[in-house]
């Protein structure tokens, strides 16, 4: 349930990714959330942050991923933490960029995610 709610409220907001959500949907004969908004996405929004020429486009996107990370749904969660915030924590000036815009949820999942993966966790 939770990837049809994803996809169709991603959809709604960003209908430019039609194009590329049909040719996911051909290619893998199924809609993987991790790899569609990890290969499409991160990499999209990684290349906002790095032009940093359309704010207005930077802020829809990070009010989109508030809204995932203040979802019940773990799934949800997981495709921002694990895939969106991870990919952006592996370059640290565009994780610094990210974190200007970044909401207090996705804030804090993105803190989670690059303290687990530093190995920097509090016991």
């Amino acid at each position: 349930m939770g990837i049809e709610i994803l996809i169709n409220q991603f959809l709604m907001e960003f209908p430019e990714f039609n194009g590329c959500y049909k040719e996911h949907l051909e290619f893998n004969q199924e809609f993987l959330g991790h790899v569609f908004f990890g290969d499409e996405v991160s990499t999209y929004v990684g290349n906002l942050l790095f032009q940093n020429n359309d704010i207005e486009q930077i802020v829809k996107f990070f009010s989109f991923f508030e809204w995932m990370a203040t979802q019940k749904n773990l799934y949800i969660n997981q495709v921002l933490s694990t895939t969106i915030l991870y990919n952006l924590g592996g370059n640290s000036d565009l994780l610094q960029k990210a974190e200007s815009y970044m909401k207090p949820h996705t804030k804090y999942l993105s803190k989670e995610i690059e303290a687990l993966h530093s190995g920097n966790l509090p016991l």
